[in-house]
């Protein structure tokens, strides 16, 4: 169905169209994601020095520390509040948007509490290899958040929420991609992740989202 057809059906039929629509891409737009944490791994050791020596330009840290709340639940909680408040079918949206953003972070904890790996502010990056930031499997939360690197939570939480903001508002699905890679990039540059945590994180979002959406639309007559 092409964008102008879409525009004339009803406001109640929209979602579910953009689910359909979403649907075929899903898994690649995940697999994206996870083939690029597989590059980003190449990259881990030299990034994590970099942000770790502190060389981000200072407009640049101050830009990702604000952002950082549209991944952070006290965030999530004041943009749910406001789509209750000023959309129509607030109310609907809100449950649903708050369950991505849920279903997003939880999905990357529950991954941290199978595989353990150093955060780059808890390893000394200097004389450490990639394979020294990967401690075992199922650490099931020992040595505590020094040890729960992998993958990023945060931006679990903001694609969650970029995926069903970006679904009952279209018009600002790229303005929602930029903040959940914001908050990406606020991870890394604090030293919280490595890229590849962050992009795997963004994958567990982005299925996270996409399975909340088809949950919660409207069930046909």
């Amino acid at each position: 169905m092409s964008t102008v057809a879409a525009e004339r059906l009803p406001e109640s039929m929209k979602v579910p169209l953009l689910v359909s629509q979403a649907g075929g891409r899903r898994f690649a737009v995940a697999g994206f994601f996870v083939v690029l944490a597989v590059v980003c791994l190449a990259i881990d050791m030299p990034v994590a020095r970099f942000c770790v020596a502190r060389h981000t330009p200072r407009f640049l840290v101050d830009l990702l520390k604000n952002a950082e709340t549209f991944g952070h639940s006290a965030g999530v909680t004041l943009i749910v509040l406001t789509v209750f408040f000023l959309d129509s079918q607030g109310r609907s949206r809100a449950i649903t948007a708050a369950l991505s953003a849920l279903a997003g972070g939880l999905a990357a904890n529950i991954l941290k509490l199978c595989v353990g790996r150093f955060r780059p502010q808890s390893l000394e990056l200097q004389t450490a290899a990639l394979s020294d930031t990967f401690i075992g499997l199922f650490p099931f939360g020992a040595g505590g958040s020094g040890h729960q690197s992998f993958p990023s939570a945060h931006t679990g939480t903001a694609v969650g929420l970029a995926v069903a903001l970006a679904a009952f508002y279209p018009r600002g699905r790229i303005w929602f991609a930029v903040l959940a890679l914001l908050v990406g990039l606020q991870r890394i540059e604090t030293s919280a992740h490595y890229p590849s945590d962050v992009c795997v994180g963004a994958a567990l979002g982005w299925i996270a989202g996409q399975i909340v959406l088809t949950l919660r639309q409207p069930k046909s007559a």
